[in-house]
């Protein structure tokens, strides 16, 4: 009689990061006021996701960083990495941390020390976490100059000798040598020119896929979100109005706000259609209902009276609207 062979299924591996209804509010006005930040963020991050942040300057994407990285505390709300909380972690789990999750910043030349050689900048997170003997520490640095495409003559070379893209490969470089499960990079492509931009952004692409990372990108450009990230969350005023897969949203994009956002994206085939009228209001003054009713063209009678909470769409489509498109 032949055994039955039973197959136990994998478990399921768990989010590098859940957002539950995470709030931050500042206190202004001598403490009268509270300018709230975020307001009820919702998100996950998965082994090996990427995850593009796309809003205006004032929309909370840098704050939301922020937050997951531990650098300012919630208000409400919890960031679990894993299945714990980030706000519980003790020293050495904290060390960990800062390890699993890459930070690559929006000013990379600023985030280096400028006395400092790229070898000794490459070098410092290897000795910190002990990932080499120290016999095996210039191998791993010209293995990193390698990966991000510079000459290994660049380890001899301060930040200040370096260009913009270098500086930025640089940053990249270091980031990596922690060997992260994430990295979350803050408008890492600004400023330079368009072609080094595609050159950082296949890099980045590359290395994601490559080495199984885990990337939070933050930026103002659709098309950067669209080309770098398999998903996108669109923020507006504290709070994600939409989120979904990259090309679900860019073809059919349910927010009046994303829509208006892709309207106003400039194309070579296209004249500009300045669809997005208006600032966007101050974190500190809402309107009362739906906060970009007073941007939408589609507004209701409704959106002035009720404040639309984030609600799952088909598949998996989330959008903050009443009346979604």
């Amino acid at each position: 009689m032949n055994e039955m062979q039973s197959t136990v299924a994998a478990p399921t591996p768990l989010p590098l990061f859940s957002l539950l209804d995470v709030e931050k509010s500042f206190p202004i006005d001598g403490g009268r006021r509270q300018l709230k930040a975020l307001d009820g963020i919702r998100l996950t991050l998965n082994p090996g996701e990427s995850v593009a942040l796309v809003g205006e300057s004032g929309s909370g994407k840098s704050t939301l960083v922020r937050v997951m990285l531990g650098l300012e505390q919630a208000t409400n709300g919890r960031v679990l990495v894993g299945a714990g909380d980030l706000s519980a972690l003790d020293a050495a789990q904290r060390k960990h941390f800062a390890r699993d999750v890459a930070y690559i910043y929006q000013d990379a030349r600023g985030s280096l020390n400028p006395r400092a050689t790229t070898a000794a900048l490459l070098a410092e997170p290897i000795r910190l976490h002990r990932l080499r003997d120290e016999r095996e520490i210039p191998a791993r640095v010209d293995e990193l100059l390698d990966q991000v495409g510079l000459p290994r003559a660049t380890r001899h070379r301060y930040p200040s000798e370096l260009s913009g893209g270098q500086v930025r490969r640089v940053a990249v470089a270091r980031a990596l040598a922690c060997e992260p499960k994430v990295i979350v990079a803050d408008e890492s492509v600004a400023g330079l020119d368009v072609s080094v931009q595609a050159q950082l952004l296949n890099l980045l692409r590359d290395l994601q896929k490559a080495n199984g990372l885990a990337l939070v990108f933050v930026t103002h450009d659709l098309g950067v979100a669209a080309y770098l990230c398999e998903r996108v969350a669109v923020m507006y005023l504290g709070r994600i109005v939409e989120m979904g897969p990259t090309n679900d949203i860019l073809q059919a994009p349910r927010h009046p706000y994303t829509q208006a956002l892709m309207k106003a994206f400039p194309r070579f085939d296209a004249p500009l259609t300045i669809s997005l009228h208006g600032e966007i209001p101050s974190p500190a003054d809402l309107p009362s209902g739906c906060r970009f009713r007073t941007r939408c063209q589609y507004v209701q009678d409704d959106c002035s009276r009720i404040d639309p909470a984030q609600v799952r769409l088909d598949g998996d489509r989330h959008v903050a609207c009443l009346h979604p498109l």
